[in-house]
């Protein structure tokens, strides 16, 4: 998974090849990359990002997902029906945004996690990538 964009000490790429659950009973929502392996993860709330050896999200999961995502304007009925998701992710020192893209019941929303100012050892790791 090559940056599809560079610039400066900004990288920019889509996680390609992803696959979607959601659970309704647990309320789980979880976007990953097909045969990937994760290295490591970082929980901010109520998302959990997964990292490969390379410091790329390979996915997302994300609790209580219908009353979280509800706020982005994407119900429950849009999370029960996903056609396709996509994530594009943006790395810029400290910084990371992943916008997550679902497509259900013929239209298209979109939720963008930011998490901003992480010193933790992976978000180091992904600054100087």
């Amino acid at each position: 998974m090559k940056p599809s964009n560079t610039i400066g000490n900004r990288k920019q790429y889509f996680v390609k090849n992803t696959k979607c659950n959601y659970d309704k009973d647990n309320d789980l929502l979880y976007i990953y990359k097909q045969e990937s392996c994760v290295y490591s993860n970082v929980m901010i709330g109520e998302f959990h990002l997964e990292f490969n050896k390379n410091g790329e999200v390979i996915g997302v999961e994300i609790l209580n997902a219908s009353e979280l995502l509800a706020e982005y304007d994407i119900p429950q009925k849009t999370l029960q029906n996903i056609e396709k998701t996509e994530l594009k992710v943006v790395v810029r020192n400290n910084s990371l945004i992943v916008f997550l893209i679902i497509r259900s019941l013929n239209q298209e929303k979109s939720a963008t996690i930011t998490m901003n100012n992480i010193e933790s050892p992976i978000m180091q790791a992904i600054a100087s990538a």
